[in-house]
């Protein structure tokens, strides 16, 4: 006997709200307006390439290195020795000459764009060069090239100062010992006449022949510091690259561009609606 079964009421399609949002005549609608993506897409990109590949090289970050190479002289073994220690070149650089210099740019830049300059100082482990670096535009390289200048003038000041007293001690030296080994000869020759002991002055005389020769040495190795580099520019990798600016304008011009569109459309709705509006009260 067959089973009577009650009918299952009719499952009621769910209710279609007017503020939902329909993707498909979402897209219609993009469609229809897509002249307007396409003409703020590429208004915004454009100017994305225009600010990106017009900066030119001057905004490029640059830095400037000068590079001095401090005095040396040789000392017992054929070793060479800076003549003034680096690190204390360094700590009066710090100290005096790198505020100095500054200064006097900043008094010969008195405009209201003036920009404050940084100057890093190194010195390479086991070698006798100061380095000096600045970070700026291309377009200020005459003016680091004047405070590069200004810095390295005052280090080499203080190293020909070095360099002159080494030299003038060693000539004293140099002078000490032929007074004191012509001495030591005379005494020689009075010795030899009067057949004395001559070992001990023998001795002596040589002696001072070495140190003599190892003065005369050290005074014809003593160098002068030189400037190896002045103001040479190296361009920095910082900084956002042209590419990089343009590929961001495109994609804000995309959004920019449907969003564009969108409101177009809405004000589109929104004049249609009142105008249905007026015409029902009418």
């Amino acid at each position: 006997m067959n089973e009577i079964r009650p009918s299952q009421p009719a499952t009621p399609n769910p209710p279609r709200f007017d503020d939902e949002i329909d993707l498909i005549d979402l897209a219609v609608a993009l469609w229809r307006r897509k002249w307007v993506v396409i003409i703020v897409a590429v208004v915004i990109t454009a100017m994305a390439a225009t600010f990106a590949f017009g900066r030119g090289d001057a905004s490029k970050a640059t830095s400037f290195a000068s590079i001095y190479s401090l005095p040396k002289v040789s000392v017992d073994g054929g070793d060479e020795k800076p003549v003034v220690a680096p690190s204390a070149v360094m700590e009066l650089s710090q100290r005096v000459f790198v505020p100095q210099a500054l200064k006097q740019d900043r008094e010969a830049d008195t405009g209201k764009d003036f920009q404050k300059l940084e100057v890093a100082l190194q010195q390479p482990e086991d070698t006798s060069l100061i380095v000096i670096e600045t970070e700026a535009t291309e377009t200020q390289s005459e003016r680091i090239t004047d405070l590069h200048k200004a810095i390295m003038g005052r280090i080499e000041k203080l190293a020909e100062s070095e360099v002159d007293d080494l030299r003038a001690k060693l000539d004293q030296r140099i002078e000490m010992l032929e007074t004191r080994l012509a001495d030591a000869e005379s005494l020689a020759d009075s010795l030899s006449k009067t057949d004395g002991d001559l070992s001990e002055i023998s001795l002596e005389i040589a002696e001072v022949k070495r140190e003599l020769l190892q003065a005369e040495l050290k005074k014809s190795s003593l160098s002068t510091g030189r400037l190896v580099e002045l103001g040479q520019q190296r361009e920095l990798d910082g900084g956002t690259s042209s590419t990089l600016i343009v590929a961001l304008g495109a994609i804000l011009g995309l959004f920019a561009g449907l969003f564009a569109a969108l409101m177009v459309g809405f004000v589109a709705a929104a004049r249609e609606r009142l105008h249905e509006t007026e015409s029902t009260e009418d």
